[in-house]
């Protein structure tokens, strides 16, 4: 019997393929950030693994902070492709399916120019929470968000949908006027692809040659 692959895993004849890694153990890197009250900094307070990971603060004003991935280059014919990371979304929840303060994952395949969200269709593990509130001038209002988690997540996005093109990868975090919260961690983060085994040696037998087989007896 065959096992089913996971939701983001390899299906069977597949193996997975490393596009890009990094658990901001050695720093920054090429990550960059940016935006209105920007907080994002390496810190060592929560990493998942390792000393390290990203944190932003979560504070009682409106803030709209950026942290943009470098740029990586997704393979054609080699779905699914996904994006892994593991977060603490510990952002001022509305309820148990709501959000005040809220962190959205985006994607752009222009440098930049312009970004589009990842929708929860997409997100097969670790999906959002529910909707930005639009009480209280969160610039994300009315998105669909991460928050109130108090504990490392596994967030697994597919995005095949990009597949022969360059992508940036952003995570936001929106914060309004009203309460705080600590923050969100984001650490250990994977872009991995599938690429098709293919065998050194095949022989379904259909010609009949049995040349280069040989026959033993115990």
């Amino acid at each position: 019997f065959r096992t089913v692959a996971a939701p983001g895993d390899c299906t069977s004849g597949s193996t997975a393929n490393s596009l890009y890694q990094y658990g901001f153990e050695a720093g920054a890197g090429t990550w960059s950030h940016s935006g209105t009250g920007d907080t994002w900094a390496i810190a060592a307070t929560n990493p998942h693994s390792g000393t390290s990971q990203y944190h932003a603060n979560d504070p009682i004003s409106v803030t709209d902070q950026r942290l943009v991935s470098p740029a990586v280059v997704l393979p054609t014919g080699q779905n699914p492709i996904v994006l892994k990371f593991w977060h603490v979304p510990n952002l001022e929840p509305s309820g148990t399916t709501a959000c005040f303060d809220g962190g959205i994952l985006e994607v752009s395949t222009n440098a930049g120019a312009t970004w589009t969200q990842v929708p929860n269709a997409n997100l097969l593990v670790g999906p959002y929470r529910g909707a930005v509130s639009a009480s209280f001038a969160n610039p994300l209002a009315g998105l669909q968000a991460w928050c109130g988690t108090t504990a490392y997540i596994q967030t697994i996005a597919d995005i095949s949908a990009y597949a022969g093109q360059t992508a940036l990868f952003r995570m936001r975090l929106g914060s309004d006027n009203s309460a705080s919260n600590p923050g969100w961690d984001v650490d250990d983060v994977v872009v991995q692809s599938c690429s098709t085994l293919t065998g050194l040696f095949s022989d379904g037998f259909e010609s009949g040659d049995m040349s280069l087989w040989s026959a033993a007896v115990p």
